[in-house]
């Protein structure tokens, strides 16, 4: 049983609160605040398996409402591509260089970002090339470095969709990614005991802050949406040169 009134527990819940009213607020993002916070103060294993454990428990009270939303043909296809995404990505970690492939996700993060604040949005109907590229590199980017988020998040924003309808589906779509690495992670042992009674220990925390942005994004307008959004994208670029 971890130490409740512990300094490095009280920064995690912190965290944990904070990172679950950005995942109930915009659907996604909650990984890139508990990642470095969690790996700095328990170790990058831990970290990881911890914040993962998170992403799936804040995402479980916001689901029901989130579904009714969904388009799941189309999450059906990304989830398919970026099945096979994610391998290859893991093989081009083993071979390529680690700094410029940082850089180069960066600045394809940052040149997207441009893209959606530019005002630009795809007027047509979806279609099953673009949405399975985009679930392809998403998959891709996790395989290499654990970023699924940046792809998605473009593709939804770039589309005329309404901010409800983007946010249920990143949320949903982060729910199947995260129980898959999750599972990938108990199967390579990474997952311990001790992490576990961590995440039910910060559940009350992530979930809290879960409801907490769920509860504030009905106040907020799309334009306020769409620019905290580019914020969180601009911040993983940044984060990814930095961490």
């Amino acid at each position: 049983m971890p130490d409740l009134l512990a300094p490095s527990f009280l920064i995690a819940a912190a965290t944990a609160v904070l990172a679950g009213m950005v995942r109930g607020f915009t659907g996604f993002g909650a990984a890139m605040l508990m990642t470095p916070v969690f790996s700095a103060l328990f170790g990058p294993e831990i970290g990881v398996s911890l914040c993962l454990m998170l992403e799936v428990i804040v995402a479980l009270p916001l689901l029901p409402r989130a579904v009714a939303h969904v388009d799941w043909g189309r999450i059906a296809l990304l989830l398919v591509a970026a099945a096979v995404g994610v391998p290859i990505g893991n093989y081009t970690l083993t071979q390529v260089a680690p700094e410029p492939m940082r850089w180069a996700i960066s600045a394809i993060v940052l040149s997207a970002v441009v893209l959606l604040a530019s005002g630009w949005r795809y007027h047509g109907k979806p279609r099953r090339g673009p949405t399975l590229v985009a679930g392809g590199i998403s998959g891709f980017l996790n395989g290499l470095s654990g970023m699924a988020g940046p792809p998605i998040a473009f593709y939804y924003l770039a589309g005329k969709d309404s901010v409800e309808r983007v946010r249920a589906n990143l949320t949903t779509y982060f729910v199947f990614v995260d129980v898959a690495a999750l599972f990938a992670f108990v199967a390579r042992g990474l997952v311990h005991w001790d992490t576990g009674i961590k995440g039910l220990c910060l559940a009350p925390a992530v979930i809290a802050g879960g409801l907490l942005g769920e509860r504030l994004f009905p106040l907020a307008s799309e334009g306020f949406y769409r620019r905290l959004a580019l914020v969180l994208l601009v911040a993983v670029a940044i984060g990814a040169l930095i961490l």
